[in-house]
């Protein structure tokens, strides 16, 4: 590889680096000591046009149930300590099985991720 090419994916790097870092402080104005577990709660939720299974955001990010629900809980209307949440995500009963929660972006959760993407292709 010559020193130009080295120098271009250097500043590929730098400026995915900047971007990330630029994501991860739009995440910390909303909690300062928000989880990298919750972040990507959040966005796997937002990567879906419909509704999803609280099994299926478990599953794809290698989580625990337990800890889906955690942070959906977190990220929605009432922490486990039974404090105001950030309103993000809305968890509610599947009508077809009302043993298991589907998870939403709320409106707030929406204007959020439109937010990331602006920082991400602007």
């Amino acid at each position: 590889m010559n020193a130009i090419k080295i120098n271009e994916v250097a500043e590929q790097n730098q400026d995915g680096s900047e971007l990330m870092l630029r994501v991860v402080e739009r995440f910390r104005e909303i909690d300062a000591e928000m989880q990298a577990q919750a972040m990507a709660v959040l966005l796997k939720v937002a990567k879906h046009t419909v509704p999803i299974k609280m099994a299926e955001i478990a599953e794809e990010l290698g989580l625990s149930q337990s800890t889906v629900s955690r942070n959906v809980a977190y990220l929605g209307d009432w922490n486990r300590r039974k404090e105001a949440g950030h309103k993000l995500l809305e968890a509610y009963e599947d009508p077809a099985e009302r043993r298991r929660k589907l998870v939403r972006l709320t409106a707030k959760g929406r204007r959020f991720v439109k937010s990331l993407n602006e920082i991400i292709f602007t």
